[in-house]
Formats: C-alpha cells, sequence, structure tokens
C-alpha cells in the first residue's frame, strides 16, 4: 500500500466515525426535547461532515503529485467536523 492509500484509508475512517457521531446526536434529538439551536447545529455538522467526504472523493481521484495539497485541505475540514462534535456533546449531555 503506497502513502497515499495508506492515508486515504486513514481519511475514510476519520469520515466514518465522525458520521457515525453525528448519527447518535439525530437519534439523541429525536429522543430528547432539544432546544430548535440543537437541531440547527445538528444540520450545520451535517454540511460539514458532506463537505470532508466531498474533499476525501476529491483526494481518492486526485494524482500522485497533487493528493498531499488536498489531504491538507481535509484535515482542516476533519478537525473542524471532530471539534464540533465534540463540542456538540459536551453542550447538551
Amino acid at each position: 500500500m503506497n502513502k497515499k492509500d495508506a492515508y486515504i484509508e486513514k481519511a475514510q475512517a476519520k469520515i466514518e466515525e465522525h458520521s457515525a457521531k453525528l448519527e447518535a446526536l439525530k437519534a439523541k434529538a429525536g429522543v430528547v426535547d432539544l432546544k430548535m439551536e440543537a437541531h440547527e447545529q445538528i444540520d450545520k455538522l451535517e454540511v460539514k461532515l458532506n463537505a470532508a467526504k466531498s474533499r476525501l472523493a476529491e483526494l481518492t481521484d486526485a494524482a500522485e503529485d497533487k493528493w498531499e495539497d488536498l489531504s491538507d485541505r481535509f484535515e482542516i475540514l476533519a478537525d473542524d467536523l471532530g471539534t464540533s462534535v465534540k463540542k456538540f456533546f459536551e453542550k447538551h449531555e
């Protein structure tokens, strides 16, 4: 496995982790009477998740000489998503 493939595998795992957390948030929002603000935050998290998925797709299709530049952008999106999910859990638990 080359460096790009290893990175994509790791990035895909990160996306799946964040996706699972977001699904858990949505399930919690359905059970618990959360404020409208919480539902709006979940919608914003979904937008961030979709942006990260899109960036990962670009990364997967990128040429060998371009993928590392795209990986930096993916990391920024993924880190922002992770931080946002963590903050949401801390606020609503």
